[in-house]
């Protein structure tokens, strides 16, 4: 069918990829998977502390999504819509019997008993997605040294001996991507965005 067709790279701008999910273009709910999911991913597993169920609650959020498509006219509706729907999945999700057998009482009882401040994991989940997408923009040398330094913690001789380059080497291409990220993210402490990276390898989130 017509409605199911590609979306040509002219047409990629929001106006047109909401358009298209109106009228029922499965393309264009592709288009706001790949461009939300792994942000989403992260939010997710912050609050259920699951890969797996995180994986689970943003797949049912894009299935809510189409079922109601013709309801959205910008793709902020859109995000906004996918937020919220996955913040009231992961409280369901912790508020239930089966979430209760995975946490002892105590553990349990803390989480229940504060608010999360689900304005401060969207941002920090926008920000591991901003980071994400300039890393993986990096030249392919400075890009595998900094994931084996930062996402995989991996110490000089180790890269030396995985890559097959010298330490020069490694320092030279680490340093160039460090100052790449620095200048792309001068609004905020390097060691932050830094940290965030291994703290989303540490929590499971996958970076591929």
């Amino acid at each position: 069918m017509d409605s199911y067709r590609r979306l040509k790279p002219n047409q990629e701008t929001d106006l047109s990829v909401i358009e298209q999910l109106r009228r029922g273009n499965e393309a264009a709910l592709s288009q706001l998977f790949d461009r939300y999911n792994r942000r989403l991913l992260y939010f997710a597993r912050g609050m259920v502390g699951s890969q797996e169920v995180a994986e689970e609650l943003v797949s049912d959020s894009f299935v809510k999504l189409w079922k109601i498509r013709a309801n959205f006219e910008t793709t902020d509706n859109v995000k906004a819509f996918l937020y919220i729907t996955i913040k009231h999945a992961c409280l369901n999700h912790v508020k239930s019997a089966h979430a209760q057998r995975h946490f002892n009482d105590e553990g349990l009882e803390e989480l229940l008993s504060r608010d999360p401040d689900t304005y401060v994991r969207i941002v920090r989940a926008e920000l591991m997605e901003a980071i994400h997408r300039e890393v993986m923009r990096l030249p392919e040398k400075q890009r595998e040294v900094f994931r084996l330094t930062y996402y995989d913690e991996l110490d000089t001789d180790e890269i030396c001996r995985r890559l097959d380059m010298s330490a020069n080497a490694v320092f030279a291409n680490r340093s160039r991507a460090v100052e790449t990220l620095r200048k792309l993210f001068k609004d905020n402490e390097l060691w932050l965005c830094l940290l965030m990276l291994q703290e989303l390898v540490k929590h499971g989130v996958h970076v591929n």
